[in-house]
């Protein structure tokens, strides 16, 4: 309790992707959730798009060849929207409160630690992946430096 008598409120960030250990992601969530009496938010954070907004051409030819490439990569944010829901949905019929599972586009690791900051986070919960070196050397280590850049404690779960 606060000095004004009031329950502090715990936030949790469960950031999630889909390759693969969305399970034990969520029994972490949920039982940390259920442990510190918890607001749970769920984040998906999918590629930027190599060009942003809605393109009208003059031109019907050039314009169904914009809508063209941007249908499938719509179709693919929906199924993602909709995976991240059902996340939602699970840990909820499990009796943890979950305020928003969402599903937004950016630069993953940037727009991860910028909910933290907005959502005022407390505990962020993201999985490792077992990558061997060379992989971690040519792409980069998400874990390594996200400890280095979130202002909350961090649960890497191995998955």
């Amino acid at each position: 309790m606060t000095d004004s008598g009031h329950i502090n409120k715990f936030n949790i960030l469960l950031a999630i992707d889909f390759n693969g250990g969305i399970d034990r992601l969520l029994e972490e969530a949920e039982r940390y959730g259920r442990a510190l009496d918890a607001t749970v938010y769920i984040i998906h954070v999918s590629d930027p798009d190599p060009f942003i907004g809605y393109i009208k051409a003059s031109n019907p030819d050039e314009q169904s060849l914009f809508d063209m490439r941007r249908q499938p990569r719509a179709k693919e944010l929906r199924t993602e929207h909709q995976q991240t829901q059902a996340i939602g949905a699970a840990l909820r019929a499990k009796g943890v409160r979950v305020e928003h599972a969402l599903t937004v586009q950016g630069p993953i690791l940037a727009t991860i630690v910028e909910q933290v900051g907005k959502l005022d986070i407390d505990l962020l919960i993201m999985g490792s992946h077992h990558y061997g070196a060379l992989y971690r050397l040519w792409h980069g280590d998400m874990a390594t430096v996200a400890a280095s850049r979130v202002p909350c404690a961090l649960l890497l779960v191995p998955i």
